[in-house]
């Protein structure tokens, strides 16, 4: 099964996405803050990262994707936001998906889905 973190902010958002995608066959683990997705990245890399880019104090989504990336550099990084600027820097951090708000979840499975078709490294 794949395992996605999903760092969302708005737990109203969170709660549902990571229903839903557990519904469509993702195990899905939650994290509400930067700092919490950072510590969740430290026990266990994930191999799919969806993240919203603005959460809030402490680290923000940008900053977290680039870490993932350190300590597993093959994770697929799905980006959500709505501000084109924010969307033009996801460069920095080599997004495998990029997201705009808002969105269907049905385009967050299906940006996740492209991960399953590269392998593993």
């Amino acid at each position: 099964m794949e395992r996605v973190l999903l760092v969302e902010d708005d737990r109203i958002t969170n709660v549902a996405l990571h229903d839903y995608l557990q519904e469509v066959g993702f195990e899905v683990e939650s994290a509400y803050s930067g700092a919490d997705a950072l510590a969740s990245i430290e026990r266990q890399p994930p191999r799919s990262l969806v993240i919203d880019l603005d959460l809030g104090p402490g680290p923000d989504g940008f900053e977290v994707a680039r870490l993932a990336r350190v300590m597993r550099p093959d994770v697929w990084v799905v980006l959500i936001s709505p501000e084109a600027e924010r969307r033009r820097r996801s460069g920095e951090v080599a997004a495998s998906e990029l997201v705009a708000k808002p969105f269907r979840f049905e385009r967050i499975e299906e940006a996740l889905r492209g991960a399953l078709d590269r392998p593993v490294a």
